[in-house]
């Protein structure tokens, strides 16, 4: 029997040597380095049957890595380890077409059963994860944008929830005895949880007929009139007076869609904007220009910020803020709203683009006091 060979790419010398040798013991063939620039150059000179690599890494990091080789092999088997807060990188590697994700820190067991039971072929195209490192919605919008059919088991204190792809959207759910949309809203409450997403597999119904973006949409906007619920019951406890109750109960989502409405009313620069999730989940948004798809805005606004933040980690610019794309008709403005959010602006190209700078860190500033 062929000895399996397992390359470790991290950044921490430490980690690279306690993997290798965990893997090693467990009779598994083990090779390290800590600079993600060799990992290609190694893997195209020897054959490796795992690679086992960080995301965040400096110089090059795991993304870039993870797509080098995928463009080299695109058979190549590529577990992702990350630490939490590095969502959006999480989806764009997914999307790249990783495996699975570990978190930090790691854990020996869980490391060897996950690197045994993904070289063991049996398994078929199987991805695993945890939705503390990528959430629910955006694992509907990629495997609904990239139009799978996949089936994703998600489990949670005892509790199984399935939700089947195809055709670019979201088919059929199931959570206990709810069934269709119901489960799916339901399921998106889920912060935490185990998945499985089985590529291939076919849903035995169809118990679900609205789009994909609709569904997330209404989902948050249970959470958000759940959120606003419990806000009002604390705020009746503390307040007497009527007109305080009725801001309380306000709920965030028409605050939101009201703070982009007077954005656009009173400015001649800007003349669309978007709260979008570095997930690329529109929160809310406004974009009568062009009657242009808020997907698809969601979808640029994702790319934009993820590419953005590591330019500027990359070349040693601080903490993002904001960045500017320019067209021939016009300009796209993506500015920082907090860790999860950005707002993106869309302008004309003949513009005041230092008053437009202006506006958009203003009404970023607003959109973050309506979303803390």
């Amino acid at each position: 029997m062929t000895t399996k060979r397992i390359l470790v790419v991290d950044d921490e010398p430490n980690v690279v040597k306690s993997c290798a040798r965990i893997l090693e013991l467990e009779g598994f063939e083990a090779r390290g380095i800590t600079d993600g620039a060799e990992a290609l150059p190694l893997y195209k000179r020897e054959r490796f049957d795992l690679v086992l690599m960080d995301l965040k890494m400096p110089g090059t990091d795991g993304l870039e890595v993870l797509a080098a080789l995928k463009e080299y092999d695109p058979g190549a088997t590529v577990v992702i380890v990350t630490a939490y807060g590095t969502k959006e990188n999480v989806v764009e590697a997914l999307r790249l077409g990783a495996r699975e994700f570990l978190e930090k820190p790691l854990d020996t067991g869980t490391l060897l059963a996950t690197v045994k039971r993904i070289l063991d072929r049996k398994n078929g195209e199987t991805v695993r994860g945890n939705l503390r490192t990528l959430s629910l919605p955006s694992i509907v919008q990629i495997n609904c944008t990239e139009r799978n059919q996949a089936r994703l088991r998600i489990r949670r204190q005892g509790q199984e929830g399935n939700v089947f792809f195809a055709d670019g959207n979201v088919v059929h759910a199931t959570l206990g005895s709810q069934i269709g949309e119901e489960a799916i809203y339901e399921l998106l409450t889920w912060e935490d949880g185990d998945f499985e997403l089985e590529m291939g597999a076919s849903s035995p119904e169809k118990s679900i007929t609205v789009g994909w973006s609709g569904l997330l949409l209404e989902g948050l906007r249970r959470i958000d009139e759940r959120a606003v619920e419990w806000d009002g019951l604390d705020d009746l406890e503390r307040r007497t007076e009527d007109t305080e109750v009725e801001m309380a109960t306000k709920k965030r989502s028409e605050q939101l869609a009201d703070a982009l409405s007077e954005l656009l009313s009173s400015s001649s620069d800007i003349e669309g904007g978007a709260l979008v999730g570095i997930d690329g989940l529109v929160l809310s948004a406004n974009v009568p220009v062009g009657k242009l798809d808020e997907t698809l805005v969601g979808a640029a606004a994702a790319a934009i910020s993820g590419l953005s933040r590591r330019s500027v980690e990359q070349m040693q610019r601080g903490e993002f803020f904001q960045t500017l794309i320019q067209g021939s008709k016009g300009n796209i403005i993506v500015t920082f709203v907090d860790e999860r959010n950005v707002f993106v602006g869309l302008t004309p190209a003949a513009v005041n683009l230092g008053m437009a700078f202006h506006e958009a860190r203003q009404v970023a500033e607003e959109l973050a006091a309506i979303i803390k």
